[in-house]
């Protein structure tokens, strides 16, 4: 049995396992299975530690640091922007970091900024931006927005969004075919006098997550654009605020906190 040592975080209640890989540790032990396997077990609520997502830090040729992220199905994905506050957070602790930087990523660089446990980040502008298109699901007519911020999400303003059946509405559309063939994150969201409300089913957690930092940045630019919402840009989540600033290129503030230290074998 060999061990893999763990820090489990959380920014918003969207948790994460970060792994130190800069010595490559991990690739070299978990040989009889792909790293991507490997987070899918880890990241296992039932049988691993559990997660909505698992992060390697590893050697970077250009900055202190790369962030690796895998969905909790396994699946690498690009970006994870609460992820990227997390690990941002972790670097600190181990002093690979100061309180200000910036890091790799499979998206690009991720400007940072750490104080007193919150971190902000900084991301470029989103790109494939298209505003007011409607797709049917179940017999019923959506109106819908979308964009790629790292990752695609389609951003759909509702009512009452506490009364939408997130999981099976988000899955639906995640796997509609206007977003074929890789489908996309879905954020429902309302617009309130003083910010947004926002649910999201994250695509490769195939779930509601209390929070979605990417969905965040996503509803709050375009709320700016359909609703005249002013930057900055609370948007309150199940599992927290998050603070967007949209500027010429976009921000993304919010706690990031520990849980624990953990150890996980394997054979």
């Amino acid at each position: 049995m060999k061990p893999i040592f763990f820090t489990k975080m959380e920014g918003t209640g969207n948790n994460f396992l970060i792994i130190d890989n800069r010595n490559g540790y991990l690739t070299v032990n978990v040989l009889d299975q792909t790293i991507s396997d490997f987070a899918k077990n880890i990241a296992n609520f039932q049988l691993g530690a559990g997660s909505d997502g698992v992060i390697l830090l590893e050697q970077s040729a250009e900055y202190p640091f790369e962030m690796r992220y895998f969905n909790r199905d396994g699946s690498e994905a690009v970006a994870c922007l609460n992820g990227a506050r997390c690990v941002a957070s972790y670097a600190y602790r181990l002093g690979l970091v100061k309180d200000k930087g910036k890091f790799a990523s499979a998206s690009g660089p991720i400007g940072f900024y750490y104080k007193n446990g919150d971190v902000s980040i900084e991301v470029a502008p989103p790109v494939d931006v298209r505003l007011n298109f409607s797709f049917t699901v179940n017999r019923k007519k959506y109106n819908a927005n979308f964009l790629r911020i790292g990752v695609p999400h389609c951003i759909i303003f509702v009512d009452d969004y506490r009364k939408v059946d997130v999981k099976a509405l988000g899955q639906a559309i995640r796997n509609h075919k206007t977003f074929k063939p890789e489908g996309t994150n879905v954020d429902f969201v309302k617009v309130e006098k003083d910010g947004i409300q926002a649910r999201t089913y994250e695509r490769g957690v195939e779930d509601e997550t209390l929070s979605c930092g990417s969905g965040a940045l996503a509803s709050a630019y375009i709320a700016t654009k359909l609703f005249m919402a002013q930057s900055p840009v609370t948007c309150k989540t199940r599992g927290g605020d998050l603070v967007v600033t949209i500027k010429d290129k976009l921000y993304l503030e919010g706690p990031a906190s520990y849980i624990y230290d953990g150890v996980y074998y394997v054979e």
